[in-house]
């Protein structure tokens, strides 16, 4: 099965979904890899202010910077090649670029609970990204 990379910008957290510039296209992004991890395939996801390490030891990702800055990221990486840079990919696109037909499913919120839930969850159990 791909081992897929994800490098994003500096944001809130590794999804970008906390972003206060939150776009359509980050939030499908993020459902869509929420989807691919459901099905048990490998994703793991690097952000350039919390995991510098991640960007500077990894001959690709260096590479990119160096070239294109940091208007490469997000970089999705399959099996060690780049196979998009800069924008965050559709369902459709990043089923068709991974080769992984990802399953549809309910949009993932970084951010914590919707309002109802967050009235009986204890601040502990609500995500940590956002602080």
């Amino acid at each position: 099965m791909a081992r897929i990379a994800i490098y994003d910008p500096a944001g809130c957290c590794s999804t970008g979904v906390c972003d206060p510039g939150l776009s359509e296209e980050m939030a499908q992004f993020a459902s869509a890899i929420d989807g691919l991890t459901k099905q048990g395939v490998e994703v793991e996801r690097y952000e350039l202010s919390s995991q510098p390490g991640a960007f500077a030891e990894n001959p690709t990702v260096k590479g990119a910077l160096d070239s294109d800055g940091v208007d490469c990221l997000p970089l999705v990486i399959v099996d060690g090649e780049i196979v998009s840079k800069g924008v965050y990919l559709s369902r459709e696109d990043l089923s068709a670029k991974t080769g992984i037909e990802i399953a549809a499913g309910e949009a993932s919120s970084c951010c914590g609970p919707s309002e109802d839930a967050a009235e009986t969850k204890k601040p502990a159990e609500q995500s940590s990204c956002c602080g």
